[in-house]
């Protein structure tokens, strides 16, 4: 009875763990201060990751961009078909970002 139970007990810890965190180190909030300041914010969402890239200057608003991404690794954020990678984090903690035509590098910023 012993052995069942502590059967038991080591599947159930094993349900609980959860290695489905890919991407967990892209959300909150990052800052790029470059010539066109952009605030992105990053936030987990059922199935994957919602960002909001926003710029500072209100004259660049109308290239603001709202999408839902997947984490394809603890590196990668793609888009939700996995045809193209959006977001890339660094060796050092910086974000890459291809959401326009040229990439561009954020700093976390919380």
């Amino acid at each position: 009875m012993k052995k069942l139970l502590m059967a038991l007990a080591v599947c159930a810890s094993l349900v609980g763990c959860n290695s489905d965190d890919k991407g967990a180190s892209f959300v909150g909030v990052w800052k790029n201060n470059g010539k066109s300041a952009q605030t992105m914010t990053i936030s987990k969402v059922d199935g994957g990751y919602r960002v909001q890239a926003k710029f500072d200057d209100p004259q660049w608003s109308a290239m603001d961009v709202e999408m839902k991404l997947k984490a394809e690794s603890d590196q990668y954020l793609v888009t939700e078909d996995g045809q193209k990678r959006i977001l890339e984090l660094g060796s050092e903690g910086e974000l890459k970002s291809y959401l326009y035509r040229e990439p561009k590098t954020f700093a976390k910023a919380n």
